[in-house]
């Protein structure tokens, strides 16, 4: 535990409160007493004083929050959404990375900062976080004002969550061929680590299906069969089973040594392989939750959390962290000068646009009939001609529906290939081209015929700013049913 007069000696330093102070700017910030715990909600910090004020009466750190308040003092627990909404003016993204081997920790931190400047983001900021983790951050003032017509400070938690599984998935995909999981499997650091705790590695990883990228459940995996010798009952389980004992004989069960092997219940494929998961706290990303301060103590290490360069976190070394010895760092941890708005504006979309994905398997439940013909585009309803122009925001997730309405109204896998290309030639921003015809080769290996989303799914609609209803809009649920109720019309006129 850290004695107050390391605290003091340790808060005392001008420039240390400085930093923290400068951090504190417009932000919920809390003190911990050690053990005691957390001190009141909410609370500020706005000058020296305060910093040693609270140090006296055993403060071992200071926590701050993500979001950015008009007046911190005034939110008030419970807050529902809209008061919470009016009050706060931004919200920063801060990236929680806490595996339990070091070596590891490192090598995911440097990959998610990687992953950022990808996107072309520049005010990328890591700090150590005082004990085995690190904390990456991109400041508010990165991000655009809007997001999918909502505004972008009202999306907290929400876009931060969506932005953090985004990463955590983008930087170990079956894209990449898992080259991440496959990497930490066999580093020593890993298995040395197993060998020392007794833990298993299933404790750290998931199988999945190395064509789709699919998570698998037990049932899933290859199965083997245990008979009673006595009773003859059979009973099927995970090749991992060792041995059974029968429930109603009370004896061991023999178990049959050729496995049956199982195929991928979402794609067919039969390779397996398994994927690490990678620790990156999502629980951070919560309503008013609160993450160690740069230049704070940890009561358990003795250490600092202190910003470090993001391009060598794979070099850093926690003895710079002690608090005899820190020197006030010339990184700083959310550094929002010389940001140029907006620049995080592709990361924050393609993070809401990777939603389809997560729903697909809900949406797979809806089946329906198709046309048993063409449909013709002029009977297309306004949604689909608006999104066939070309968009700026939401294509993914417009490919995901299109193909859905586009399999449901007769056509076939050439014709929705050439529109697609064509399609994605109009569009601000082009998908890339291996990844949407994979997704239309994806469907027909699939060959069930799913539903768009419905009218009602903002998300999909009017959020991508393609829903523009007509009369006959507003008699129906699904793009498909406009189109078969608009050929019936025709049909009918033509009789008549």
């Amino acid at each position: 535990m850290i004695s107050l007069s390391t605290a003091l000696k340790h808060y005392k330093r001008k420039d240390i409160q400085d930093e923290i102070l400068l951090a504190a700017q417009d932000k919920e910030v809390v003190a911990r007493f050690g053990d005691r715990g957390f001190g009141k909600r909410p609370d500020t910090l706005k000058y020296p004083s305060d910093i040693i004020e609270q140090v006296k009466n055993g403060a071992t750190s200071f926590h701050v929050s993500e979001e950015r308040w008009k007046n911190p003092l005034q939110i008030t627990t419970p807050m529902n959404k809209k008061d919470a909404d009016n009050l706060r003016i931004g919200w920063d993204l801060v990236i929680d990375i806490d595996f339990e081997i070091w070596e590891i920790t490192k090598l995911i931190a440097n990959e998610i900062i990687k992953a950022l400047k990808g996107y072309g983001i520049s005010p990328i900021s890591c700090k150590f976080s005082g004990n085995k983790g690190f904390h990456i951050g991109v400041p508010f003032e990165a991000f655009p004002e809007k997001v999918h017509g909502q505004e972008t400070r009202t999306l907290f938690p929400e876009a931060t969550k969506r932005v953090v599984t985004y990463l955590a998935d983008y930087i170990d995909s079956k894209e990449k061929k898992f080259a991440l999981s496959k990497k930490i499997i066999k580093s020593n650091e890993f298995n040395d680590f197993l060998k020392k705790t007794g833990k298993s590695a299933d404790e750290f990883t998931k199988d999945i299906c190395l064509k789709c990228g699919a998570g698998l459940k037990s049932e899933d995996k290859k199965q083997v069969e245990f008979i009673c010798p006595k009773c003859g009952k059979s009973v099927r389980a995970d090749e991992s089973v060792k041995y059974m004992i029968c429930d109603k004989d009370k004896i061991y069960m023999e178990k049959m040594q050729s496995p049956e092997k199982k195929k991928c219940p979402k794609c067919g494929g039969a390779k397996f392989g398994k994927k690490v998961n990678l620790f990156i706290d999502t629980l951070l990303v919560s309503s008013r939750h609160l993450y160690r301060m740069a230049y704070s103590l940890h009561e358990k290490s003795g250490l600092a959390s202190i910003p470090i360069d993001p391009d060598k976190v794979l070099e850093f070394d926690k003895s710079a962290a002690k608090p005899e010895t820190l020197r006030v760092s010339k990184f700083k941890f959310l550094n929002s000068k010389n940001v140029k708005k907006g620049e995080a504006r592709k990361l924050i979309i393609e993070a809401f646009d990777y939603k389809p994905q997560i729903e697909e398997e809900e949406l797979e439940k809806k089946e329906y009939k198709p046309l048993g013909f063409a449909l013709q585009e002029e009977f297309f309803p306004p949604c689909i001609q608006k999104g066939l122009k070309g968009l700026k925001d939401g294509r993914k997730r417009f490919s995901f529906m299109l193909i859905n309405f586009l399999t449901n109204v007769g056509w076939d896998y050439d014709k929705i290939e050439k529109l697609f290309v064509e399609w994605n030639k109009r569009n601000d921003e082009p998908l890339r081209e291996v990844n949407l015809l994979g997704q239309i080769r994806y469907h027909k290996r699939n060959k069930k015929k799913i539903l768009p989303p419905n009218c009602d799914n903002a998300a999909y609609y009017k959020d991508i700013g393609i829903c523009e209803p007509d009369n006959l809009c507003n008699r129906i649920k699904n793009p498909v049913n406009y189109s078969r109720i608009k050929v019936r019309s025709v049909k009918k006129r033509k009789k008549d």
